[in-house]
């Protein structure tokens, strides 16, 4: 029996977790890489469309694998043999921990004054490193076998060598998967520029509230400016999708700015209530939300999302997330652990084993929400004076990734003698960050969440309000 991978699927090997299918480009380039033990991994080499495999001496289970394979559409099956693999669906080995994506700011520079900038790029406290240190990061990045990467700044289009870096990265087939921007500096050359170098991010553009952008933003015209690029990605055929920070002064205006956003074939919205960190300290006293207003504020919007036919896909923060147009909606919040799960096989945070955050001083970050911290800022590599693939091996950053929830319980009795950690499982080690840099405590949105509102009362909103509009639609 032959067996072939179809594209784009490719053999990838990483030095600490080496055995792995992982999708390249087309319709699966979203899709996170499959990890196998090493027997498989083998067998799963020898899937070349030119080997013929005896299956009656493998394993069970490894003959269940392929078959499952064989049905997701990852690989072929014949009798006969198959092309030969194109080179990029070859075996690779790359040196580092296993990074699907990285999020990277090319700058900390910005046109714009927000007022609750994680990284205080309106107070200009970042640099922008020069072109040279840029494309080093990207050689790294390629050595380390990402293939997708996310580029948000400041404002990446400030750069005058933007083009230089979209070049570098394509030069390697690195994706730019995301465009996080403004929108003030976009232009139609810009996306010409992004087409001749076969890039076709989603650009996700920050629209705070019909009436409300342009304060968030500190900048007169900000609205009109996002509007025009809105527009201006559908002509030109980019997805476009939108963020939305909610405070005390826009958060009535929430379903107004879902549909108007909808009207615009954006794809969709996320909308959170800032971290208390960076810029946003100065104004949080004033017009932060409480945890308590956040739920209010989603409570009674959930029903008119569904009475108005659920126009676009949406994420309230963690409470609620629902697809365009489905009835079926998820509250991430939420997690489902088995009742006897052994915590010190659980990782505190998923994401850190396939993404990444690089800060606009070329420092190894597991997200955003780690970046501006005064004490733990230095603790994080300098990929310009350490190597990348080092850094994911090793030190800091390495045993940050490795964390287990059992090293959250053991230094936060609370939490471990929580009857909601089955179903909370710590929250997000960014938002647990305590002032002095304490990272194992509990999250304290999560907390509010599981304590005082928990699924049920999501649910019972959501399903009240799908009810009633399939009872209004017959």
């Amino acid at each position: 029996m032959y067996y072939r991978l179809n594209e784009p699927w490719a053999f990838r090997g990483w030095k600490k977790l080496p055995y792995a299918l992982r999708a390249e480009d087309g319709e699966r380039k979203y899709d996170k890489p499959k990890f196998f033990d090493k027997e498989i991994f083998l067998l799963l080499l020898n899937c070349n469309g030119e080997t013929d495999l005896d299956l009656s001496g493998i394993r069970e289970a490894d003959r269940k694998i392929l078959e499952e394979l064989t049905q997701e559409g990852i690989l072929q099956k014949s009798q006969t043999k198959l092309p030969p693999l194109h080179p990029a669906q070859r075996y690779h080995v790359y040196p580092s921990r296993c990074l699907q994506s990285v999020h990277w700011s090319i700058t900390g520079k910005c046109n714009f004054q927000c007022r609750h900038c994680l990284v205080s790029a309106p107070e200009a406290r970042h640099p922008q490193l020069p072109l040279e240190d840029c494309l080093h990061i990207i050689d790294s990045l390629a050595e380390c076998g990402v293939l997708q990467v996310e580029i948000t700044g400041g404002e990446p289009l400030l750069r005058d060598d933007f083009e230089q870096i979209v070049a570098a990265l394509s030069g390697y087939h690195i994706e730019i998967s995301v465009l996080f921007t403004n929108a003030s500096l976009l232009t139609p050359a810009v996306l010409d520029m992004l087409k001749r170098y076969h890039q076709n991010p989603v650009f996700q553009l920050s629209f705070d509230g019909l009436g409300h952008h342009d304060w968030l933003r500190g900048v007169p015209g900000a609205e009109k400016e996002a509007d025009a690029a809105f527009r201006l990605l559908r002509e030109h055929g980019f997805s476009a999708t939108a963020a939305m920070c909610i405070h005390k002064e826009n958060r009535h205006c929430l379903r107004d700015t879902v549909q108007y956003l909808s009207d615009l074939n954006v794809l969709s919205l996320r909308v959170n209530a800032p971290q208390v960190m960076g810029v946003w300290k100065q104004y949080a006293d004033q017009y932060a939300l409480s945890e308590k207003e956040v739920w209010s504020t989603y409570r009674t919007y959930i029903p008119r999302y569904f009475a108005d036919g659920m126009p676009i896909d949406l994420e309230l923060d963690g409470y609620f997330r629902c697809k365009k147009g489905s009835v079926e909606y998820s509250v991430p919040y939420y997690r489902s652990y088995e009742p006897d799960m052994d915590w010190h096989k659980a990782y505190y945070c998923e994401s850190l084993h396939f993404n990444a955050y690089i800060s606009p001083e070329a420092r190894l970050v597991p997200c955003m929400g780690f970046s501006d911290h005064p004490v733990l800022r230095d603790k994080f590599p300098d990929i310009l004076h350490k190597p990348l693939s080092e850094v994911t091996r090793k030190g800091f950053y390495y045993d940050l990734a490795g964390t287990r929830i059992s090293d959250l319980l053991e230094q936060d009795p609370e939490c471990k003698a929580c009857e909601h950690l089955p179903h909370c499982g710590g929250g997000c080690m960014a938002e647990s960050i305590t002032d002095d840099g304490k990272m194992l405590a509990s999250a304290t949105r999560c907390c509010f969440f599981h304590k005082h509102v928990g699924r049920d009362a999501v649910s019972a909103v959501a399903d009240q309000a799908i009810r009633a509009m399939q009872k209004n639609d017959k």
